[in-house]
């Protein structure tokens, strides 16, 4: 099987640079590598600066030293991550992705004075602090690519103070909580959970038992002594607090009144106390990951969310569950804006689609943001994700009509956002406060995702040879509203009766190509002047559609606009291309996707550059 089957989260699968020295050769200049946004820095006396300095390779000395690295990489697996690539078509297995960061750039990096506090293999880079001088001089070292300023996010809206009313005009997304005898006792779960027919699941005999799961949020207080919490499968190096840098995920000592909402999150997703609450997944697996920090307004939860997903694939997980998002930052970072929500600008999202491109389902909350116009009422970032298994979630309340606060699509580039709904009204989840029986009412997307990621892995149970994108195939295709998405609460609200008689359109990776051919024909590497030759065609019996043909290096930048018209059905168009960017200069050595947008679906080509 093929892993990305046509979806742009491929942009971002793999990348495998040249040699380092024609990699560093090719390098921007020095002055060109320093984001302009760290202009005031720069000046004696400065305030220290959080910078990502991301580095030209990973210190590959040519292609046969790649490929040990590569190999290496492959033996470094977990038989978990493993089988989970392998169940989801991932070709290659391992990637320059994979490869950790060159060990001996961050050594010089420490000499220098400066302490690496976040690293991140995907995309190749460390973050420090620094000013002045010392961040002047970064820009110099050869093996630095760019240096950048660290993202910064404003505090997300506690759940707390939400407003959950209807939205005006809400259409209403069937299905009621049903008084069917069941096999288990949920005490006050019955409704949240009745309305996704998760009972339906849990009697067939289906409880998550077998999926890993990691959940990325504030942090999970008191998670060892409620009830609903304590007994939940969470193993040994299974939590990491990546803020703090700690193994711990918890801060019941300081009363701070934080660290709560990953335990809300986690009762919503896992609770299991027979007779008084019971979660849809209470037989899985969990990996819980503290990425969020609330109270101040220069954190970084972008940073350690992306680092999060990569620790997540590390550990074999085959699922990623959270309830995080954004939109606005701190000055001098712009905000998020809405030609942004692409699916493949912010960094979180472009995390997540990673994550899916290594066989992982991402489920993540949509966003609180539907009645609020600073945003445009849109979701957030990483909900924005172009991805076949990434699924952004709104919020209904217990009638089925959507919430107000429930976030809108659709993405800039036109596609269908939420995915899919359930019950974010009045959800009942387990308090964190250190009182081991107490329960409360919130509202949010927060608390929908944990739900419809509870069911998914319950379906990952029932189906364990599926991919990932079969599980969100299955989600939405058996949904309230799958004849008739919109961009407001997606495919509708999910049955998980419905998903276990799903039937997967082929015996393979979903075509989701349609009747659209793109294939190369040409060079593949490119050296010594060969072009890569493409050829598009569209069937015979498929409407007329605009076509788009783009380049974007390995680290999802655009390269350049190569070719775009329209495509008559029956007809063959061939498109070469040289290895140059929009300005016709050659490219440096390393991987780079042409991308085709047409006949409403994008599929990927790599081609790797070697001259």
């Amino acid at each position: 099987m093929k892993a990305m089957h046509g979806l742009l989260l491929a942009l971002l699968l793999v990348l495998a640079h040249g040699t380092a020295a024609s990699t560093a050769a090719a390098a921007p200049a020095p002055a060109s590598r320093l984001d302009p946004r760290l202009s005031a820095a720069l000046a004696p006396g400065s305030e220290p600066v959080a910078v990502w300095v991301e580095f030209a390779d990973k210190g590959e000395t040519g292609p046969s030293d790649l490929a040990l690295r590569l190999a290496e990489a492959e033996r470094r697996l977990t038989p978990e991550a493993r089988r989970r690539r392998e169940r989801a078509g991932v070709e290659p297995l391992v990637d320059w992705l994979d490869l950790p960061v060159e060990a001996a750039y961050v050594r010089e990096l420490q000499s220098r004075g400066l302490a690496p506090y976040g690293t991140s293999r995907w995309f190749n880079r460390v973050a420090v602090r620094t000013s002045g001088d010392a961040l002047a001089s970064l820009a110099t070292l050869p093996f630095v690519r760019r240096v950048a300023p660290v993202e910064l996010a404003r505090p997300r809206e506690r759940e707390t103070t939400l407003d959950a009313g209807r939205a005006p005009g809400a259409s209403r997304v069937a299905r009621q909580a049903t008084g069917a005898a069941t096999l288990v006792d949920y005490g006050r779960t019955l409704g949240q959970l009745s309305r996704l027919n998760v009972p339906a699941m849990h009697d067939s005999g289906y409880i998550g038992t077998g999926v890993n799961i990691c959940v990325l949020d504030e942090g999970f207080n008191f998670y060892r002594k409620h009830e609903a919490l304590k007994t939940i499968l969470v193993g040994g190096g299974r939590t990491r607090d990546f803020i703090l840098g700690v193994q711990s995920v918890q801060d019941t000592v300081n009363g701070s009144g934080i660290m709560e909402h990953g335990s809300w999150v986690l009762s919503t997703l896992a609770g299991k106390a027979p007779g008084r609450y019971m979660g849809p997944a209470y037989g899985a697996a969990f990996a819980l990951g503290r990425t969020e920090y609330t109270p101040t307004e220069t954190h970084i939860e972008m940073v350690w969310w992306a680092m999060g997903a990569e620790w997540a694939d590390s550990l074999g997980c085959d699922l990623i569950s959270s309830s995080l998002g954004y939109n606005l930052f701190d000055s001098p970072d712009p905000d998020l804006t809405y030609a942004m929500l692409d699916g493949h600008t912010s960094v979180i999202t472009r995390a997540a689609e990673i994550a899916a491109a290594k066989g992982m389902l991402v489920v993540v909350s949509a966003g609180n943001d539907g009645a609020k116009s600073s945003v445009g009422y849109k979701i957030g970032a990483p909900a924005d994700a172009h991805g076949d298994s990434v699924l952004a979630i709104a919020a209904l309340d217990s009638l089925g009509f959507r919430a107000a606060f429930s976030s809108k699509g659709p993405t800039v580039d036109g596609r269908i956002k939420p995915d899919l709904a359930a019950q974010g009204v009045e959800v009942i989840v387990a308090t964190a406060d250190g009182n081991p029986n107490g329960y409360i009412r919130l509202s949010g997307t927060s608390f929908s995702a944990p739900l419809v990621a509870g069911m998914a892995a319950c379906l990952m149970q029932a189906r364990p040879t599926w991919p990932a994108v079969w599980i969100a195939q299955a989600l939405k295709r058996t949904a309230s509203h799958a004849a008739s998405p919109d961009t407001l609460t997606g495919w509708g609200l999910p049955d998980g009766l419905a998903t276990l008689r799903y039937t997967p359109d082929t015996l393979g990776v979903p075509d989701v190509h349609g009747p659209l051919s793109f294939t190369n024909e040409g060079a593949n590497p490119l050296r010594g002047g060969a072009p890569a030759l493409f050829r598009l065609a569209l069937g015979i019996e498929s409407q007329a559609s605009r076509y788009r043909l783009r380049v974007y290096d390995a680290g999802g930048r655009w390269m350049r606009d190569l070719a775009e018209g329209n495509l008559t059905p029956g007809t063959t168009l061939s498109i070469r291309w040289n290895g140059d960017d929009a300005r016709g200069r050659t490219l440096a050595p390393g991987l780079y996707f042409l991308d085709l947008e047409s006949a409403g679906a994008h599929t990927t080509h790599r081609v790797v550059v070697l001259r």
